[in-house]
């Protein structure tokens, strides 16, 4: 039986994030995404290790990737392998802005925030970059202003995490797109140093979104990694 790979996409993403690696590695594992918006990192992480089986590899991109991060800080003995994408491990920065975006969306600019997150999310001269910036629209569009609030609250309500990452022993793969403006690769680095079974892959021509700006290119790590992964089970 196929482990159960759980995914935790960006905010205002959902299953389409992932959808190129969920049809390229079905014969790996049984992905299980899912949208989490809660009132705050607490119980996020209740509600995926509720919806998650007994033990599961998991992945996450940015506001996903810090869920990824608690839940694997809150329950190591159920997850396999932890794939992060985009996040960062550290206490939010610019607060100040991060809270005029939420008074805008409550505002009624909620279409005019997505325009800005999507050109900001999308490295703009890779090769798939229209087609990234798209699904990011349509994503958003599907989930809404009140999915915004929640993901939002819950990201800028973290805690800072850099001095737990030696706790997490599990095989841990990390996907950055060099050129991300959200998350740099420095935050990846740094995890790097100091999850001691962890992985590093820098990808070129890439934003925030490796997924889908360079899905060949991140299936084709993640498969290797989730072999590694059976080999080792």
């Amino acid at each position: 039986m196929s482990p159960s790979l759980v995914l935790l996409p960006a905010m205002l993403c959902d299953d389409a994030l992932y959808a190129p690696q969920t049809e390229s590695l079905r014969d790996l594992v049984e992905a299980r995404p899912l949208v989490v918006a809660a009132a705050d990192m607490t119980e996020a992480v209740a509600s995926v290790l509720q919806q998650a089986p007994p033990r599961f590899v998991l992945a996450g991109t940015s506001y996903g990737g810090s869920l990824a991060l608690e839940v694997a800080l809150a329950a190591p003995d159920r997850v396999l392998g932890l794939w992060l994408t985009g996040c960062n491990p550290g206490a939010p920065r610019d607060p100040e802005g991060a809270d005029r975006l939420r008074q805008r969306v409550q505002a009624g600019e909620f279409a005019a925030v997505v325009e800005e997150l999507g050109a900001r999310c999308v490295f703009p001269a890779g090769p798939n970059a229209a087609t990234a910036r798209e699904t990011f629209r349509t994503m958003a569009r599907r989930l809404g202003a009140e999915t915004f609030l929640r993901q939002h609250a819950t990201l800028f309500g973290r805690q800072d995490r850099r001095g737990d990452l030696a706790r997490i022993e599990c095989p841990t793969l990390l996907t950055w797109g060099r050129e991300d403006a959200f998350s740099d690769v420095g935050h990846a680095s740094l995890m790097a140093s100091r999850i001691p079974n962890a992985d590093l892959v820098v990808l070129d021509a890439c934003g925030h979104l490796p997924t889908l700006e360079q899905p060949a290119a991140t299936t084709k790590v993640a498969r290797a990694w989730l072999e590694r992964i059976e080999a080792g089970a």
